[in-house]
């Protein structure tokens, strides 16, 4: 008998486990963004089952999907560059999963601008409209000297950063 009731605490902590694998209580997104003359190239992850929510469905990485990703992220991302708003483009959207097993959308995003990048002025409410506790944290990188700036955006506070290299 000890040992039916040793393998049900082990199957049920295993499973707790599992379950708590699968469960993040925050919701957050990583930005990396890097400046290099006139581009602007950002590398988003996004927790994936929170972007099938805020999509109404669940991202694909085909030429329909980066068509979405693209749609949504211009409406959640307003990037000016010296006063000149800059559209995005999807290059690559990905699943992957996190050092703490979470399963977590990557996003690559690229603008242009027409001369070297001095100024930016950024918006990023992805996801705002989800969750009222979203945050979103975006690591800019200006090159060459690599200069790094941080910027926080939480649900609620729509305000533009501005940033001057």
């Amino acid at each position: 008998m000890k040992s039916v009731v040793r393998a049900a605490v082990v199957a049920a902590v295993v499973a707790g486990t599992t379950a708590f694998a699968a469960f993040h209580n925050i919701h957050a997104t990583s930005t990396r963004m890097v400046i290099e003359g006139p581009n602007v190239v950002a590398r988003i992850r996004i927790f994936s089952d929170d972007l099938t929510k805020g999509l109404g469905s669940t991202p694909a990485n085909d030429v329909k999907g980066q068509a979405v990703l693209a749609k949504y992220l211009n409406a959640h991302i307003e990037l000016r560059a010296d006063g000149v708003v800059l559209s995005g483009e999807v290059l690559d959207g990905s699943s992957d999963v996190d050092g703490n097993g979470q399963k977590v959308w990557q996003v690559l995003v690229q603008y242009a601008a027409k001369k070297s990048v001095r100024t930016i002025s950024l918006k990023q409410h992805v996801l705002f409209e989800t969750f009222r506790d979203q945050q979103n944290l975006v690591t800019v990188l200006k090159t060459p000297g690599e200069e790094r700036r941080s910027l926080y955006f939480q649900a609620g506070d729509l305000k533009e950063q501005v940033l001057t290299f």
